[in-house]
């Protein structure tokens, strides 16, 4: 039976190097090319490029345990282990001077307790389980293998004193979902208001008697979780009485194949018969709302991803599934909220620590109220004190500018041999392309809605809400119709295209209407309506958007279109402008 017992009270920091298998990790010499990789060999966090300082100027040593310098700079203990699966950690501190508001993190910035007081002189101990599993870094579609158990603690005094590691059997509460779930490295210094978090970073401090795994990642849909490689370590590594929590829909509602009651309840479907297979337990979770928008003409709060709530509570009743509705609790926090709200978010759609926590409540919250077995009887007695922007400074400390998300190696797996690499990485370099999956499928279709979202993001536009409703095929509240509208206001539709009252959205996209779109979008708007379809393909065919001898009414594959949209960027010369307001990108760190 696997047992450690690591004692740091002798008065010095050990270093973690891999010959020793333990220590405290120097985020000023952590390699990688990334911050998420890097994050993945420091608990989660990355040093902020305002604080490059090392190990030597952020720790201390007493013979009470190694503390922190001061109470935002991060502690990082790491403990390889012999190979993967659950560890029970007790942690032990030996306050010399008083202890206040302590964090104490495990794994990939998992949250285990917040608020840590200890009088000087006293004792503090804490035990909880961390799962260690194979795991694919943000950017990358390589597995990390790394078998570590990763402890960070942060706050006035903060430190460790004792640490003890041992084989555990116990219960895994599995996450699979998107950015909003995700475990989001963090910068050290440590601000909870500017820190990325997704809500089941915030679990485990409710299950002290379970070990929280959490795969999810940013950008998934229901499918990219399953092509990206990350279903299979879950599957791999589920076994009979663990418990799988499944929250996606923030993607899925962007990509028409995966329309909420089309190919995201299918896969919803899958994914609670393969867990079920394992004698597991499924839970669907609701997406969780966006800041909710305002329709100008109903004066009513909107969200747009109600259709995709709805489609995962009707699978998880359909399939006698525990169902957790967050997009409903969400939705009605955030409006309770107010302006407040943005106090919770670093964007849009994603939260900081404090969203994160606040969403993170809410299931334990369901799950004890609905008795979801067995993950209720898992719960523990303790409830944590709510977490508020008010605790704590929103003043954040400068940034110099760094390496954007745009800046690392291509990460698709799919484009070897591709004829159009060059032009797909011109695409990506100006912000075109999602950084976060990994298959970029270039010999495909595009649905002609779907395609908007990219040929906004080229030529730096913004859609338009509210959609006025002008064809029939699209919905008020539809991710694309935003796009839609801003097209009509635009002047960018070519008539022979759609109909009156049909724009065909599901229909691909042709090489003529590709040619007509982004030819319209190159000249004033008072011209459009005088470039004609044959006269844009012509256009097209000459500027080098399209390739020559294609058809133009064949279907033009993505990769010509994100090879087409980059050299639209060059002629117009938009590759150095911000994205626009509404091109959502997906944090990485």
């Amino acid at each position: 039976m696997y047992h450690v017992t690591y004692s740091l009270t002798d008065g010095s920091v050990p270093m973690y190097c891999q010959e020793k298998g333990f220590g405290f990790v120097d985020l000023l010499h952590i390699e990688g090319k990334t911050d998420a990789a890097r994050a993945l060999r420091a608990g989660g966090w990355n040093l902020r490029r305002s604080c490059m300082t090392g190990l030597a100027d952020s720790v201390c040593a007493s013979h009470q345990g190694v503390f922190v310098t001061s109470p935002r700079n991060v502690a990082v203990f790491k403990a390889d282990v012999p190979d993967f699966g659950t560890y029970r950690v007790r942690v032990e501190l030996d306050a010399g001077d008083a202890v206040q508001n302590m964090s104490l993190f495990a794994g990939r910035r998992n949250l285990i307790w917040r608020g840590i007081c200890v009088p000087a002189g006293a004792n503090f101990s804490r035990e909880f389980f961390v799962n260690v599993t194979p795991y694919i870094p943000a950017l990358t579609a390589t597995p990390d293998s790394e078998a570590a158990v990763y402890i960070s603690v942060t706050g006035e005094n903060a430190g460790l004193s004792r640490i003890y590691i041992e084989r555990a059997d116990v219960p895994v509460l599995y996450i699979a979902g998107d950015s909003t779930v995700t475990d989001q490295n963090a910068p050290a210094p440590y601000y909870p208001y500017g820190c990325g978090n997704g809500w089941a970073q915030d679990l485990a401090q409710y299950f002290p008697s379970a070990a929280i795994c959490n795969f999810a990642h940013s950008g998934m849909t229901t499918n990219c979780f399953r092509d990206d490689g990350h279903w299979d370590i879950l599957w791999q590594y589920l076994r009979p009485g663990d418990m799988v929590l499944i929250q996606f829909g923030h993607n899925d509602q962007k990509r028409r194949n995966l329309a909420a009651f089309g190919g995201y309840i299918n896969n919803l479907r899958w994914y609670v018969k393969k867990i079920r297979e394992r004698n597991a337990f499924p839970v669907i979770c609701s997406p969780i709302s966006r800041i909710p928008e305002t329709d100008p003409d109903t004066k009513k709060p909107y969200s747009l991803l109600a259709l995709h709530a709805l489609a995962a509570g009707q699978a998880a009743q359909e399939l006698q599934v525990p169902f957790i509705d967050l997009h409903d609790r969400t939705f009605r926090l955030w409006c309770r909220l107010g302006d407040a709200v943005h106090d919770y978010f670093n964007d849009g759609t994603h939260t900081n620590e404090y969203g994160g926590c606040r969403i993170a409540g809410i299931v334990a919250e369901e799950i004890r109220r609905q008795n979801i077995q067995p993950a209720a009887k898992l719960l523990g007695a303790d409830t944590p004190e709510v977490f508020s922007p008010d605790a704590d400074t929103k003043e954040l400390p400068e940034e110099p500018a760094g390496p954007g998300m745009f800046d690392i190696d291509l990460p698709y797996v799919d484009i070897s041999g591709c004829s159009q690499r060059a032009g797909i990485e011109k695409a990506f370099r100006g912000g075109l392309l999602d950084p976060c999956v990994m298959h970029l499928h270039p010999g495909d279709t595009l649905p002609r809605a779907q395609f908007l979202m990219v040929l906004f993001k080229a030529l730096r536009l913004s859609g338009v809400r509210p959609y006025e409703g002008h064809f029939t095929d699209l919905g008020r509240y539809e991710w694309d119709s935003s796009y839609v509208q801003a097209c009509l206001n635009e002047d960018l539709i070519d008539p022979e295209t759609v109909t009156a009252d049909l724009f065909r959205p599901d229909a691909p996209l042709t090489c003529a209407e590709f040619a007509s779109f982004a030819e319209r979008g190159m000249v004033n708007v008072q011209l459009r309506a005088g470039v004609s379809l044959d006269a844009a393909f012509a256009r097209a065919l000459s500027d080098g958007v399209l390739p020559p001898g294609v058809q133009p009414d064949a279907p033009v594959t993505r990769g010509d279109v994100y090879a087409g949209l980059a050299r639209v960027m060059e002629l117009l010369g938009t590759s150095g402008q911000a994205l626009p307001r509404d091109a959502e990108i997906h944090p990485v760190g």
